[in-house]
């Protein structure tokens, strides 16, 4: 019998169907590039890593850093930004658009999340072109002791 139809039945005779739902996709998970660093870089996708301004940006730093991307499969194996700090010992995080700021926070970000300083700047791909943004990024990651 087509389920549909099997459905239809029960619920005439007012019996409730129950189903299986599958667990919703975890929307907060990350995927962490392999590396050592206090510093947690967190892009949209893999191959913002590629790009010469990303490459500026491992220059800037005085010590080595990590890259990370959302999970686009939200697989319960991978960390959550939470997490990763916790885990990874990261004393800063800097997440690279308001994307990723929607899919692991509710609300407004923190300045600070458990052991790590958090700073928000624009998407690897605007700051590469654009100037001003650009000098404004710079200010922030000097601020916050990447020297």
């Amino acid at each position: 019998m087509i389920e549909s139809r099997r459905r239809a039945y029960l619920d005439a005779m007012g019996l409730d169907v129950w189903t299986i739902k599958p667990p919703p996709l975890a929307l907060d998970r990350l995927i962490l590039q392999p590396g050592d660093g206090k510093t947690l870089l967190f892009c949209r996708k893999p191959e913002d890593t590629a790009q010469r301004f990303a490459a500026d940006v491992l220059r800037a730093l005085s010590h080595d850093a990590v890259w990370a991307w959302p999970d686009p499969e939200g697989q319960n194996a991978n960390l959550t930004l939470d997490q990763a700090i916790g885990q990874q010992l990261f004393t800063r995080v800097i997440l690279f658009g308001d994307e990723l700021v929607r899919r692991v926070f509710t609300g407004e970000p923190p300045d600070v999340m458990g052991s790590a300083r958090v700073l928000v700047t624009l998407p690897v791909e605007e700051l590469a072109v654009r100037g001003h943004a650009k000098q404004t990024f710079w200010h922030q990651l000097s601020e916050t002791g990447s020297h």
